[in-house]
C-alpha cells in the first residue's frame, strides 16, 4: 500500500524511471551476446596421441593404458575413457563439475610431460585439448581455386592460417585433396650395389640441408651475426646431394634414387554437391559467440576472395543463421503473447483502456528483466527468450488481479474515486499476489543449486522468470494503479464475454451445490483420473533433449574394415545417389578423414544433407524414407540423425547394448557370440560390434634371443621395418614459402607380399646382415577397428537395426532380445553398461527430480507462512498432483517424450498451479467472516471465476505457439509448454470444482469464522 500511495503522489518520478528502463533495456538487448543455447562448459580434456603404423591393440597396450594409469592419480577426475584406433590414441578425461579446467590442464600437462619418455620412440608427444560441447562446426566451408595445381597445400598453408588468426576459433580442420611432397624413391638394386640403405640416405639428406650459427663478427664497426649452412630448396638441387660411400668414393642422390614431386595417397575425401573440393570446418571456443565468430569468418572470406579472383569459398553451413532464425521466431512468439493477452483482457472487460494498462506494464517488466539478465552475464538465447515468453503469461496474472480488483473497488465511487479505488483495489489483493509471486519464484531457487548440464542450461531460465515475476509484482503495484488513474477506464456493463461469464458463474453455483453433496464421487473421480494420468506417463518415451526440425540430416557411414579408400568411396557414391534423388534436398557435403579434430575418427564418412526451407516434409519424415534405402547398401553400417549443434540431443533407430569387463579376450569372445546369435534373430538386422574383427593385422613376433645373437635390438628391427614400409621423412624444405616434406621411400611394390616382407635385410650393430624371417615370425592376427575402455574396463557396443521407428516397439524388441540372448552371456566379470546419453539422462533427471521435490517443500513452507496454517497450505497443494492429469494427458496426445525440458515444465508447474488455489482459499477465508462455509465456498468460486479464467487463459494462450512447436526452435521447448498448458487446464478445473470439496473435508466447521483485527 505504501509503495502504491507513493507512486500515485509522484507520477513524474515514475515516468522518469520508466524512461530509464527503456533506455537501459534497449542497451542490454543491443549489447547482449546471441547464442542458440546458454553457454555450457564441460570440464573435459582430451589427450590425443599419434603412433604411426601401430595396430589398435598396440596403441591400446603401449599408449592408451599407460596414459590412463598416469591420469588415475589426478584429483577431481570423474571418468576416464579411451579409444584406441589404428595409429591414434584418444583419452577423454571428464572432471567433476566445478573443477578449475585451467588447473586441471596444468596438472595433466605435467603428467604427460613425465610420461613422454615411457611411450614408444615413434609415438608423437601427446597433445592436450579442451573438449568443445558444440560438436558441429560453427562454420563449414567449401574451397576451390582453379589456378592452383596443388590445392591442398594452398589451402593448408594460405587459407587455414587466416582463419586460425581469429582469436575465438579453437580448431580449423580440412578434408579432401592430396598433399604434395618431394619423393625420393629409392632404386633397390642401386642401393645394394653401393651398400647403402634407406636410413643412411635419409640421414645424408637431413645433414645436407642445414643452418648453423657460427658466432659474431665486427665489420666496419658493426656487430654482425654469422650463419653457416647449405640449402637445397629445389628438386634439382636435392639430386646433387653427395653420398659418401666410406671408401673415399662419392656418388650423388640421383645415382640411387628418383627425385620428383608427388602426391600422397588420398587419405580423405570431400565433395560438395558431387564436386571434389577442400572442406574447411571451423569450431569456436566454448565461451565464444557463434554469431561473432561467423562475422569474423565472413570478413576473412571477403579479404581472401578480394585478394584472389580465382578463389571460390562457399559457406556450406553457418550456425549463426540457425541462431538468428530461432531467436527471431521466439521474439515473434513473445510479441504474439503480449498482443493476445491484451485481446483477452479486452474481451473480459470490454474496455480498450484496460488492455492498454496491461499492455503498458508488460513491456516495462520485460525491459527490467532484460537489464537484470545482462547484469547476471546471461546471453540472449532460445532458453532465456523462451522464459520471457513464459513470463509474459505469468506477468499478466498480477496485473489482471490488481486491475480486476480496482474495477470492483470503483463501483459506487464514481469517476472522482479512481485514486481511492486504485489504492483500495491493490491493497485488497496485495497479500494474494505477493503469495502467488513468491510461490512461483521459490520453485526456481533449487535450479541455482543444480550442478551438471542441467544447472548450466536452465539456471538462466530460472533467474529470468524470477526477474520477470519480481518486475511484474512491482509493476502491478505501481504501473497498473498509476495507469488506472491516468486512463480512467470504465468497465462496460456488457463486455464481449460478459454474458458468458455470468452464465458460467450461475452454472458454477448450480454445479457446486450438487458436488458438495457428492464428495465421495468427486474424490473417487479425481483419483481415477490421476491413475489414468500415471498410466499415460508410463507409455511415454524418455529422451535427454528433443531435437529441433533443423532441416539438416547427418548421415554417418561406417564402412567394413579393411577396405581401401577407393572401395569406401564407391559406397559413399551409392549413398550420394540415394540422397540426391530426394526432391527436398537443397545441398550436401560429404567428408571422410581429414586433419585436426576430423582425424580423430575411425574409418567411414559423414554426409550432411541440407533440406530446402520450403520442403514438403519434416526432417524426421525424410529420415524414415531414406532409412530402408540406405540399409540396402552392402558393406556399410549407416545411421542417421537430425543434425544439431547440441550434444544433448540424440535419437536412435535401433537396438544397442553396452557390455564391459576387465578381460579383453573374454569380453571379445562374448560380444562375438552375442553378435552371431542376434544375426540369427528375425527381429533385428545389420548387427555390428565395436570389437568385431577388422582387416587382419600382420604381426611381427620378434625373437629377442635371436635378435641379440645378430647384435640387433627388437626396437631397431621394428624401426627398420616401419621405415621400409612407410618411408621416412628426411627433412622439410621451404619451397616458394611453403613447407614441403622430403620423404625417402621404396617403390610401392617392393614389399607387397609376405615373402618379400620376410626377405627384408636388417643390418646389425656390428655390420652384419640378417633376413627378417630369421629373427621374427610373421603371422596374421585379427584386430578390431577400435578398442574402447572406460574407467579401466574394456567396453563393447553391439548395435542392430529393427524394422520400426516407433520408440516403444524398439524398446520392447531391445528388452526381449536382452532377456533371451544377451543376459545369458553376462558373468561376474562381464556386466551391462550405460552409454553416455543414458548416463547423462540418469544424472540430469535425478537432479531435476530433486529440484522438483525441493520446490514442493518450499511452496508448502511459503503458503503455510502466508495462511499461518499448514492445513490450508496442504489444501492448496492438492492442485499439484492432480495437475498431472492434464500434463501427462497432453504429452501423451502429442506423442512428446519426457525430457529435461518437460521435467523443467513440471518444476514450473509446481509454482504456477497453486496460484489459483491461493486466490480461491484466500477469498473463502475472507468470505467466511460473514458467511457460512458452504455459501463462502460457492461464492468465492463464482467471484474468482473471472480473474482465474483471465489469468489462466493469458498464461495458456501465451504458451500455445510453443506448445505447437512454432518456429525453428519450437521442438526443443515444446515439452515444457505442453506440461504447463495441460497442467494449468487441469488445475483450473480442480481449483474451481474439486478444491471446495477438499476444503470442506479438511475444514468441517460450517459456521462463519471469527475475525480478529
Amino acid at each position: 500500500m505504501g509503495l502504491t500511495k507513493s507512486v500515485l503522489k509522484r507520477p513524474v518520478t515514475v515516468v522518469m524511471v520508466i524512461l530509464c528502463l527503456i533506455v537501459f533495456g534497449l542497451q542490454s538487448v543491443l549489447g547482449a551476446k546471441l547464442e542458440l543455447m546458454p553457454t555450457m562448459e564441460m570440464p573435459v580434456l582430451i589427450v590425443y596421441s599419434v603412433y604411426p603404423g601401430a595396430s589398435p591393440e598396440d596403441v591400446n597396450d603401449l599408449v592408451s593404458t599407460k596414459i590412463e594409469k598416469e591420469i588415475g592419480s589426478l584429483s577431481g577426475v570423474d571418468t576416464i575413457q579411451s579409444r584406441s584406433m589404428e595409429n591414434v590414441s584418444l583419452v577423454i578425461i571428464q572432471y567433476d563439475y566445478g573443477k578449475d579446467i585451467d588447473e586441471a590442464y596444468d596438472d595433466l600437462k605435467k603428467k604427460m610431460d613425465a610420461l613422454e619418455g615411457d611411450l614408444p620412440d615413434d609415438c608423437n608427444a601427446p597433445v592436450i585439448m579442451e573438449m568443445n560441447i558444440d560438436e558441429m562446426d560453427t562454420v563449414s566451408l567449401s574451397v576451390n581455386n582453379k589456378a592452383q595445381s596443388d590445392l591442398y597445400n594452398y589451402v593448408n598453408n594460405k587459407i587455414v592460417p587466416e582463419f586460425e588468426k581469429i582469436t575465438t576459433v579453437t580448431d580449423v580442420s580440412i578434408s579432401g585433396g592430396q598433399k604434395e611432397y618431394i619423393q625420393v624413391q629409392l632404386i633397390p638394386e642401386k642401393l645394394e650395389q653401393y651398400h647403402l640403405n634407406l636410413s643412411s640416405v635419409a640421414t645424408a639428406i637431413g645433414s645436407a640441408d642445414f643452418t648453423y650459427p657460427a658466432g659474431d663478427t665486427i665489420v666496419g664497426g658493426q656487430k654482425l651475426s654469422v650463419s653457416a649452412g647449405t640449402q637445397y630448396d629445389t628438386e634439382e638441387l636435392l639430386k646433387s646431394i653427395p653420398l659418401n660411400l666410406g671408401n673415399g668414393n662419392v656418388i650423388y642422390l640421383s645415382d640411387v634414387a628418383n627425385v620428383q614431386m608427388a602426391k600422397e595417397d588420398a587419405s580423405s575425401i570431400a565433395r560438395y554437391n558431387g564436386e571434389d573440393t577442400i572442406s574447411i570446418g571451423i569450431k569456436k571456443q566454448q565461451s565464444a559467440s557463434a554469431v561473432d565468430v561467423s562475422k569474423a569468418v565472413k570478413k576473412t572470406i571477403k579479404n581472401l576472395t578480394d585478394a584472389d579472383e580465382n578463389l571460390e569459398i562457399i559457406t556450406v553451413s553457418d550456425t549463426s543463421d540457425e541462431i538468428n532464425s530461432s531467436l527471431k521466431s521466439v521474439m515473434q512468439t513473445m510479441v504474439m503473447a503480449v498482443v493476445v493477452s491484451m485481446l483477452i483482457i479486452f474481451l473480459f472487460f470490454g474496455e480498450i483502456k484496460a488492455s492498454l494498462i496491461v499492455g503498458t506494464s508488460i513491456p516495462i517488466s520485460i525491459l527490467a528483466a532484460l537489464i537484470l539478465i545482462q547484469v547476471m552475464g546471461f546471453s540472449l538465447n532460445v532458453v532465456t527468450l523462451s522464459s520471457l515468453v513464459l513470463g509474459v503469461g505469468m506477468m499478466v496474472d498480477n496485473s489482471i488481479v490488481v486491475l480486476e480488483s480496482c474495477f470492483r473497488s470503483t463501483k459506487g465511487k464514481g469517476i472522482v474515486g479512481y485514486r481511492e479505488a486504485a489504492l483500495e483495489g491493490s491493497g485488497i489483493v496485495l497479500q494474494s499476489i505477493i503469495g502467488s509471486t513468491v510461490t512461483t519464484c521459490v520453485v526456481f531457487l533449487p535450479l541455482a543449486l543444480l550442478q551438471g548440464l542441467t544447472g548450466q542450461m536452465f539456471k538462466p531460465l530460472g533467474f529470468t522468470i524470477i526477474f520477470c515475476m519480481v518486475a511484474s509484482l512491482i509493476s502491478a503495484m505501481t504501473i497498473v494503479p498509476l495507469c488506472y488513474c491516468f486512463y480512467r477506464p470504465q468497465e462496460k456493463e456488457e463486455s464481449p464475454v460478459g454474458a458468458l461469464i455470468r452464465a458460467m458463474q450461475n452454472g458454477y453455483r448450480s454445479i457446486m451445490k450438487v458436488l458438495l453433496k457428492k464428495k465421495k464421487t468427486v474424490l473417487f473421480t479425481s483419483v481415477a483420473l490421476l491413475v489414468a494420468a500415471f498410466w499415460m506417463a508410463s507409455q511415454l518415451r524418455m529422451e535427454l533433449m528433443v531435437s529441433d526440425d533443423t532441416g539438416e540430416i547427418s548421415v554417418s557411414i561406417e564402412t567394413r574394415p579393411g577396405l581401401t579408400l577407393e572401395e569406401e568411396d564407391r559406397i559413399y557414391e551409392q549413398v550420394e545417389k540415394i540422397v540426391t534423388a530426394d526432391e527436398d534436398l537443397d545441398s550436401y557435403m560429404l567428408t571422410s578423414g581429414g586433419s585436426g579434430m576430423s582425424a580423430m575418427t575411425s574409418s567411414g564418412a559423414t554426409l550432411t544433407a541440407y533440406l530446402k526451407d520450403d520442403r514438403k516434409r519434416e526432417t524426421n519424415e525424410v529420415i524414415k524414407e531414406w532409412k530402408p534405402l540406405l540399409n540396402q547398401i552392402a558393406g556399410a553400417n549407416i545411421s542417421m540423425d537430425i543434425a544439431s549443434s547440441s550434444t544433448m540431443t540424440s535419437s536412435t533407430s535401433g537396438i544397442e547394448y553396452i557390455l564391459q569387463g576387465t578381460q579383453y579376450d573374454e569380453l571379445k569372445s562374448a560380444s562375438d557370440q552375442i553378435t552371431k546369435e542376434l544375426l540369427a534373430r528375425p527381429e533385428v538386422s545389420k548387427v555390428h560390434s565395436t570389437l568385431e574383427n577388422a582387416a587382419p593385422v600382420v604381426k611381427l613376433n620378434i625373437d629377442a634371443v635371436k635378435a641379440n645373437a645378430e647384435n640387433i635390438t627388437p626396437l631397431q628391427i621394428a624401426g627398420t621395418v616401419s621405415s621400409m614400409l612407410g618411408g621416412k621423412e628426411a627433412t622439410t624444405l621451404n619451397v616458394d614459402g611453403d613447407d614441403v616434406s622430403v620423404m625417402v621411400e621404396y617403390p610401392e611394390d617392393e614389399y607387397d607380399t609376405i615373402d618379400k616382407l620376410k626377405g627384408i635385410v636388417l643390418t646389425g650393430n656390428a655390420g652384419g646382415s640378417v633376413a627378417l624371417a630369421d629373427v621374427a615370425d610373421i603371422v596374421f592376427q585379427d584386430s578390431p577397428n577400435t578398442i574402447t575402455r572406460k574407467d579401466k574396463q574394456y567396453q563393447v557396443t553391439i548395435t542392430g537395426d529393427v524394422p520400426t521407428d516407433d520408440a516403444r516397439q524398439i524398446d520392447a524388441i531391445e528388452n526381449k532380445l536382452y532377456n533371451e540372448v544377451v543376459s545369458k552371456h553376462l558373468t561376474s566379470t562381464i556386466t551391462r553398461g550405460l552409454n553416455s546419453q543414458d548416463e547423462s539422462m540418469k544424472e540430469e533427471f535425478g537432479n531435476l527430480g530433486t529440484a522438483i521435490i525441493t520446490a514442493i517443500f518450499l511452496i508448502f513452507v511459503v503458503m503455510a507462512a502466508q495462511f499461518e496454517s499448514p492445513k490450508f497450505s496442504l489444501m492448496v497443494m492438492t492442485t499439484i498432483p492432480f495437475s498431472l492429469i492434464g500434463s501427462f494427458g497432453l504429452l501423451y496426445l502429442a506423442d512428446c517424450p519426457i525430457s529435461m525440458v518437460s521435467l523443467l515444465g513440471f518444476l514450473m508447474l509446481v509454482g504456477t498451479v497453486v496460484n489459483n488455489g491461493i486466490l480461491y482459499v484466500d477469498t473463502v477465508n475472507q468470505y467466511r467472516i460473514e458467511m457460512d462455509r458452504d455459501t463462502a465456498l460457492i461464492e468465492a468460486g463464482a467471484t474468482r471465476l473471472r480473474p482465474i479464467l483471465m489469468t489462466t487463459l493469458t498464461t495458456i494462450v501465451s504458451m500455445i505457439p510453443m506448445a505447437l512447436a512454432y518456429g525453428d526452435s519450437g521442438k526443443s521447448m515444446q515439452g515444457l509448454a505442453l506440461v504447463d498448458v495441460g497442467g494449468l487446464v487441469a488445475s483450473t478445473v480442480l481449483a474451481l470444482l474439486m478444491l471446495p470439496i477438499y476444503y470442506e473435508v479438511m475444514s468441517p466447521k460450517k459456521k462463519p469464522e471469527p475475525h480478529y483485527d
